[in-house]
């Protein structure tokens, strides 16, 4: 999954912590929820 977005960009919906980081490092951005909310995470590109 972290190839693809680093390769394409992208969203990814997750809430694995590891997963988010390498997947924001990598170009792409992250759905997630906390509070009975989605957040949208963007990159940190």
């Amino acid at each position: 999954m972290v190839s693809h977005v680093k390769k394409t960009g992208g969203i990814v919906a997750t809430i694995d912590i590891e997963l988010k980081k390498k997947i924001k490092e990598n170009g792409g951005s992250v759905l997630s929820l906390a509070n009975d909310k989605i957040i949208l995470e963007p990159s940190k590109t």
